[in-house]
């Protein structure tokens, strides 16, 4: 008798949430990589897939099998990613179940259930409790059901009107966000579309859920919150470097989003 698939155990070999690397950084892995990657970009990137090694917007997110080749470069923005290596005799059921594509770039912006559900796996694995092997199989099952239902319904939403429209707007948010240091308006990234700003401005917030400017500044912040938490910069220095006028308004802006101040988020991530 087969055993049940959904049994069969997944097994999480490393994690990293919101990993940093300056602009420039490159990988260029072997091919007898032994494990599953999934990997996810907060950042324009330029990556290998099966159809070829082409720059993505932020928000792609890319699943690579054993003996893929490997290959990512941060060229237009620092390298901000969540990735996790995973193996196991449960994979291959999981993923045929819920149609995820291997060694496929898939861009379908922001994942809000990646986050979480890592964080959940990396507890388990720190903790261990009773039957946490178990545990994370479940999770990481959960994280591909919430992926395939995702992609389905985006695949099935959109007319080839919409995806020109859709892929437009991703294009100039890269741009934007590849270049956050810069005082960008409005009327600034709607005229890289050649659009009218008030247009621009009501189509790019029904589909990224957000204003451009607000957009910017929450990507604008959570860039300056990975880099006070990982890398040495002053807050002055990282303030200038993610665009903002002066420290002082970078710090009230943060303090008001964040709910603390700069010092206190770099003093939290050294614990």
């Amino acid at each position: 008798m087969r055993a049940n698939p959904r049994a069969e155990k997944i097994e999480v070999l490393e994690i990293a949430i919101d990993a940093i690397h300056g602009r420039g950084f490159e990988m260029n892995a072997p091919t007898d990589t032994p494990y599953y990657t999934f990997s996810y970009y907060n950042c324009p990137i330029v990556v290998l897939d099966s159809s070829g090694c082409r720059e993505w917007p932020a928000g792609v997110s890319l699943l690579h099998a054993p003996n893929d080749p490997r290959y990512l470069r941060a060229e237009s923005a620092d390298l901000l990613n969540t990735w996790f290596h995973f193996a196991g005799p449960g994979v291959p059921a999981c993923l045929a179940e819920y149609e995820i594509p291997i060694n496929t770039v898939v861009d379908l912006g922001e994942l809000p259930f990646l986050r979480p559900i890592l964080e959940e796996v990396r507890q388990e694995r720190i903790q261990q409790p009773l039957h946490w092997e178990d545990a994370v199989s479940d999770l990481i099952r959960r994280l591909f059901r919430e992926f395939g239902a995702l992609k389905s319904d985006l695949d099935n939403s959109l007319t080839p009107a919409q995806r020109t429209q859709e892929r437009t707007l991703r294009d100039i948010r890269m741009q934007v966000h590849a270049d956050m240091a810069h005082e960008w308006t409005v009327p600034e990234m709607a005229a890289l579309g050649n659009w009218h700003p008030t247009w621009f401005a009501t189509v790019y917030t029904r589909q990224f859920g957000v204003s451009p400017m607000n957009d910017l500044l929450n990507v604008r912040l959570a860039h300056a919150e990975a880099l006070l938490v990982h890398l040495p910069m002053t807050v002055s220095h990282i303030a200038a470097s993610c665009g903002f006028a002066n420290v002082e308004h970078f710090n009230r802006l943060f303090r008001k989003r964040k709910g603390c101040t700069p010092s206190q988020i770099r003093k939290q991530g050294k614990r």
